[in-house]
């Protein structure tokens, strides 16, 4: 058994190691590829898209890595100044993420055909049987758009649908015993109440708008319309391939077969045509020497200790112990110049939020950091960013929820009256029981909560108006658990910048007393080497979700804080 075994690590290594003697081999003498002529670049855009992935190295057959925006960044970018490149075709199926990812997108695509590279988008439908608007509003930032000739053009707005089980709960006797800080922090509404209430309402309602009044600007903007055309297309949609070449949002029909055709005509001739995503693996060369700009992600849910991924659920976890060990690192190495931290998260732990400032603070003291926020930077995710040299959001960044929450669901008379189970329970201490998910809070217990709970939001509250420089009674107002669109929390003075990557890049680098261009830029965390995937831990045998709903039947449940509601995280991906 050993011996195949064996026999199959070495020929891994042995293809690894070609693998990277060709990538060395390709990066060699400065050009751009071993690949001669002028080529066209492809992308296909069909689900998910992840700000960063710490991407094993190398794939099975047949096998392709998902993309990522950091990957389509440094592809696009590259693009831009490279002569070999003629342009970029965008093939859109399905986009699966949110509006700030979008944006970012769309922002890309933009500088590309402004560098003159020629630049098309083609649609076989936008929402085959469900709404197409983001796939759309993608798409509409292409100088030229494409829809096949018998899709359509499901331009139907925004939907937000937010769950609620407290009926169910109560058909379980199950009680949810929650407390929270700020009348607009309602993650634990799901369990408590049976609609949205009056201020998780407003705040929604408020989101919602801004994100409208983004797509009609955008869609406007690019197509030449007016906005009211556009929100009148949208009420009239979904749309057939003729209306919506009438009404100006798609410029041909055709098959794919006549997409490629007219690319070739309007390039002047058959090229080439490269992955985007590989061209930009090709073109990223390794961080050494001279001084950098470090641009370190940070995704998913904040907890202590490490970071990490689930493949099962595909939740990844933002690992206090790690991240702070990733910045300190990078406030000690004298060739740095300054960080980008790219924020792309809900929150989490209170505690782990905490551990992460602290950390990003005694960075800042060493040199800039600028926090890019993406899709969501809300709760745990914006205390992190707050003491930051410089907070660079897009528009549609979800960001601000100043506030805290925390409870349990307590299951003892699910148990009980339901299971027949029964618990015979011995205690030393008046509060030994406080988080026992057998009983909700009583009287004592929710004052003691109440306290803890109003002593978190107070240090949170301290902690913005000291990074912001507000008053304390001004980041109250902000606060209380409401969450803006980046657009409005510029205005309010929570976030000083709109902008991507690129403005981010571009603030570290004058912050840094760089000139455009310089510092070689270093995106981390680093990916992970052979080695380190021969040495990981097995994944864990049930999902995120399995685990949390054992963790919240079991005995005990420590408290959880700085959550994002449940309703404004799916709103990220509104549509």
């Amino acid at each position: 058994m050993r011996r195949p075994l064996l026999i199959l690590a070495v020929l891994t290594l042995l293809g690894t190691l070609l693998a990277g003697a060709g990538l060395w081999l390709a990066r060699r003498g400065g050009g751009p590829s071993l690949l001669g002529g002028d080529r066209l670049l492809t992308l296909v855009l069909d689900g998910p898209l992840e700000d960063y992935a710490e991407q094993v190295p190398f794939t099975w057959p047949g096998e392709r890595p998902a993309p990522t925006l950091a990957a389509l960044w440094r592809g696009f970018a590259a693009a831009r100044s490279d002569a070999s490149v003629k342009g970029v075709a965008l093939r859109i199926v399905d986009a699966d993420f949110g509006f700030a990812k979008a944006a970012e997108l769309r922002r890309q695509i933009a500088a590309t055909a402004a560098a003159g590279k020629l630049v098309a988008c083609y649609l076989d439908t936008a929402g085959e049987g469900g709404n197409g608007t983001l796939e759309y509003f993608v798409a509409s930032a292409c100088p030229s758009v494409a829809l096949a000739p018998a899709g359509e053009l499901n331009l139907l707005g925004l939907w937000s649908d937010a769950l609620f089980v407290r009926g169910s709960l109560d058909k379980l006797r199950v009680e949810p015993s929650f407390l929270t800080a700020g009348k607009y922090k309602s993650a634990a509404e799901i369990f408590t109440e049976r609609a949205h209430s009056p201020a998780a309402r407003e705040a929604l309602v408020a989101v919602l708008d801004g994100y409208f009044r983004q797509l009609l600007a955008g869609i406007a903007e690019d197509r030449e319309l007016e906005r009211d055309a556009v929100a009148a297309l949208i009420d009239r949609a979904p749309l057939s391939a003729d209306d919506a070449r009438a009404a100006g949002l798609v410029d041909a029909l055709e098959y794919p077969d006549q997409f490629e055709s007219r690319l070739e005509q309007l390039a002047g001739g058959e090229l080439a045509r490269e992955d985007l995503l590989d061209y930009a693996r090709r073109r990223a060369a390794p961080a050494r020497g001279g001084r950098r700009i470090a641009v370190l992600f940070a995704r998913g849910t904040l907890v202590r200790g490490a970071s990490g991924f689930d493949p099962w659920s595909g939740e990844s976890f933002v690992g206090a112990e790690s991240l702070s060990e990733q910045l300190r690192e990078l406030a000690e190495d004298d060739a740095v110049a300054a960080v980008v931290l790219r924020v792309d998260s809900p929150g989490g732990s209170a505690l782990a939020s905490d551990l992460v400032q602290r950390r990003l603070e005694l960075t800042v003291a060493a040199k800039p950091v600028v926090v890019s926020m993406s899709d969501v930077a809300a709760s745990g995710g914006y205390y992190i960013a707050a003491r930051a040299s410089r907070i660079v959001a897009e528009p549609g960044t979800l960001t601000g929820s100043i506030g805290v929450v925390t409870g349990k669901l307590a299951t003892g008379r699910f148990q009980e009256e339901t299971l027949g189970a029964t618990h015979d329970v011995l205690a030393r201490g008046a509060h030994a029981g406080l988080y026992s998910t057998l009983r909700p809070f009583d009287e004592a217990e929710r004052e003691l909560v109440a306290r803890r709970v109003d002593d978190v939001y107070q240090r949170f509250v301290g902690h913005v108006a000291a990074g912001r420089k507000l008053t304390r009674e001004r980041v109250h107002e902000l606060g209380q658990g409401r969450v803006w669109t980046g657009e409005d929390a510029l205005a309010v003075g929570l976030v000083d910048e709109l902008g991507g990557l690129d403005a981010a890049v571009a603030a570290a680098r004058a912050a840094a007393g760089l000139g455009a261009g310089e510092g070689r830029l270093e995106l981390l965390p680093r990916p992970r080497t052979f080695l380190d995937w021969l040495g990981a831990a097995p994944p864990p045998p049930f999902s995120a979700e399995l685990v949390a709903l054992a963790r919240q039947l079991g005995p005990e449940r420590p408290a959880f804080a700085l959550e994002l509601p449940p309703g404004l995280v799916r709103l990220a991906r509104p549509f």
